[in-house]
């Protein structure tokens, strides 16, 4: 009685694949990505992130032959957000001040003394 070998893991799936080298070029993609998430936390000092995603096509003919087609995407992480703050004027402008304050200012008044008054 001669036993079959049956590939009963993904990666066994994925190494049929290409013949053989599909695999190893996934593992190599995935690991230049995972050196890319470790230098980008070290330049933004801030955790990063990635996304591999792998899809399996599946068709079986009346035979019992089973065709994958496997696409993957790898991610890495994307640069942070250039963030900015500023307050809406009544006529839809942007300014620094926030309108709903007065500003002060922080005046000469001769002698060697100084005082605060709101902006003209």
């Amino acid at each position: 009685m001669s036993h079959t070998p049956e590939l009963r893991s993904l990666d066994q799936m994925l190494s049929l694949a290409d013949n053989g080298d599909y695999l190893p070029d996934l593992l190599s993609r995935i690991e230049a990505n995972n050196v890319e998430m470790r230098q980008f936390a070290q330049d933004f000092s801030t955790g990063a992130k990635g996304k591999i995603t792998i899809t399996i096509d599946m068709r079986l003919d009346r035979f019992g032959q089973m065709e994958m087609a496997i696409e993957d995407k790898i991610v890495g992480p994307k640069p942070p957000k250039h963030k900015a703050v500023g307050w809406v004027t009544g006529t839809g402008g942007l300014t620094t001040h926030n309108p709903a304050q007065s500003r002060m200012e922080i005046r000469d008044a001769g002698e060697g003394r100084r005082e605060l008054r709101a902006a003209d």
